[in-house]
């Protein structure tokens, strides 16, 4: 099920996602660029975000966005630094 850690055939562990952007295309290897959005709203966590490579303007999100959702839209307008000064 979509969202769900999931054992690859090399041993290595994943999350296991959408198989096709809203307009149709594959998300396969080489098709999709693979992110994380912090979100408050889910506890601290985020959401993993899938960018299909071929129509370059749908995202989809796991899981969903939802009202109570603090997810980014673009980037932060500051910076949080942990490098000291």
């Amino acid at each position: 099920m979509l969202g769900d850690l999931v054992q690859t055939t090399d041993g290595k562990w994943m999350i296991r996602g959408h198989e096709r952007c809203p307009n149709g295309h594959s998300l396969g290897a080489n098709q999709v660029l693979v992110g994380h959005v912090a979100c408050l709203g889910h506890g601290g966590g985020g959401h993993t975000s899938w960018h299909c490579r071929t129509c370059d303007a749908v995202v989809v999100y796991g899981p969903p966005l939802n009202t109570h959702c603090t997810a980014l839209d673009g980037p932060a307008s500051v910076r949080i630094s942990s490098s000291r000064r």
